[in-house]
């Protein structure tokens, strides 16, 4: 006969209750307690029956993810997966599982619905990438636990969480205007994007802090590739006076800014500084290395694993909020 709950008890010296909260991650128990059962479970392998515990507590300790997996979708969303494994992390120490569901606005909302039905989980995590009206329609009627991972671009009464990109942009100019640069230039993504957008707000700001303007003719928008990068930088280059420091609102665009300049014979950062947001995927490769802001998006995952307990917990939670961890990393391209 296997290991039971009671083993665990006797040998941890508490009750099958403890223990049972324990395993189902209540809040009431000490942290010492919680420890000294989890190092007996771990020492006689007791491995909970997961169908007794969803018929007993009718809950099925399980989160499903539903995001974009398309091809490539780690280049168009690298923070993605990092999102994912802080949300994951902070889920597994309540011994909640997640299961990743690949997803598109088209077919999201009849997915969550048969997830919703038929309880296969007990809450949902939705990357605002497949998020729609009809989808939002469905969770605020249901009142299923959920976030949102990512503000949807349209007004809803769902659960949300996504970065503060306004105060990055601020460190952004804070960190050149501190570093002697006046005439500051802005590459950035469509009128769409709402983190180039935001970035942008947040760079208006942070040089309107310090006495300095950014100036229109310094403002270029296009896709966020590197060929368009190129080609606004391009445009920027070819009229005076030249910037003296440039932001790129993402590593894509910055890898084609970084040619022109290069192209044009020009030195980072002697003659003109550069800097982007975020550390991955080409900062750290480019000549010079680039200075960030880097976003811990990973911290974001955790906090949206945080707000789901809470959520189901207390199912008319409503949560709408920002988070950012920033970190400014200073390198070469924009030290003189």
């Amino acid at each position: 006969m296997g290991v039971t709950i009671k083993d665990v008890a006797r040998a941890a010296g508490v009750s099958i209750s403890t223990v049972s909260k324990v395993i189902n991650g209540h809040y009431s128990i000490s942290e010492e307690t919680q420890e000294r059962v989890r190092q007996v479970i771990r020492e006689l392998n007791y491995y909970p029956s997961a169908s007794a515990q969803i018929f007993a507590k009718g809950t099925t300790r399980t989160v499903i993810v539903l995001t974009d997996l398309g091809p490539n979708i780690t280049f168009s969303n690298p923070h993605m997966f990092e999102i994912i494994a802080g949300m994951e992390e902070t889920l597994r120490a309540r011994s909640y599982r997640l299961i990743l569901c690949g997803a598109q606005p088209s077919t999201a909302c009849e997915m969550a619905e048969e997830f919703i039905s038929r309880r296969s989980a007990d809450a949902l995590a939705i990357h605002v990438s497949i998020m729609t009206h009809q989808l939002a329609a469905l969770l605020v009627r249901t009142h299923f636990p959920h976030i949102v991972l990512g503000k949807p671009t349209f007004d809803s009464q769902v659960c949300w969480i996504d970065i503060n990109n306004i105060s990055s942009g601020i460190i952004a100019a804070a960190h050149l205007a501190h570093e002697g640069y006046e005439r500051i230039a802005f590459l950035g993504g469509r009128e769409h994007d709402r983190n180039s957008a935001h970035r942008l707000e947040g760079i208006r700001q942070g040089l309107e802090n310090v006495g300095l303007c950014l100036d229109d003719q310094y403002i270029w928008l296009g896709d966020s590739t590197p060929a368009d990068g190129l080609r606004m930088a391009n445009k920027l280059l070819s009229r005076e006076p030249l910037p003296d420091a440039v932001v790129c609102a993402n590593n894509y665009i910055a890898l084609g800014c970084v040619s022109a300049i290069r192209e044009r014979g020009l030195e980072i950062p002697r003659q003109i500084a550069v800097m982007t947001f975020d550390d991955y995927p080409f900062s750290q490769i480019m000549e010079p290395p680039l200075t960030v802001v880097d976003i811990d998006v990973r911290d974001m995952g955790s906090q949206a694993g945080k707000f789901l307990l809470d959520i189901v917990r207390h199912p008319n939670t409503q949560v709408q909020t920002y988070v950012t961890t920033s970190n400014l990393m200073v390198r070469e391209s924009t030290v003189r």
